[in-house]
């Protein structure tokens, strides 16, 4: 929460070592994190349309923040990087999940496969017979 009656808060009194630093930027993480949540919460609690657009969108600038963080976090440490993406890999693996973007497009796809194989929707069981029998009854020499 903020700090107000402190009004150095953040100064350090000499350079931080860049482990000091990773760890500094996952504090400015989880704060960019917790700043979001409380916007949302506020969008959440309000009736007033103006302020739940305004809420809504400094809280996805604040989604940013912390992935411009985690960027720099990932250069100034990449342990963190690599171990993250370890974390996304397992996900990934575990279940066997695509990105919304790729599950749209295969669902699409599905859909175009099987209106494409199967018979046009106006023909039934029924019509098949249908024309099965009217082909039996035309004379010998007419049928192909």
């Amino acid at each position: 929460m903020p700090e107000f009656a402190n009004p150095f808060p953040g100064n350090v009194p000499r350079e931080m070592s860049d482990t000091e630093l990773a760890r500094a930027i996952m504090l400015d993480i989880a704060a960019e994190l917790e700043a979001v949540h409380l916007y949302l919460a506020h969008m959440e609690a309000t009736t007033n349309e103006d302020a739940k657009k305004v809420l809504y969108d400094v809280a996805l600038e604040e989604l940013v923040h912390a992935g411009e963080f985690t960027s720099l976090l990932y250069r100034v440490d990449p342990v963190s990087g690599a171990k993250a993406q370890e974390g996304f890999d397992e996900v990934s693996e575990l279940l066997k999940i695509r990105a919304p973007a790729e599950v749209v497009q295969l669902e699409e796809q599905e859909r175009a496969e099987d209106s494409s194989s199967s018979a046009p929707p106006w023909l039934t069981v029924g019509s098949l017979v249908e024309v099965e029998t009217e082909a039996s009854e035309e004379p010998a020499g007419m049928r192909g």
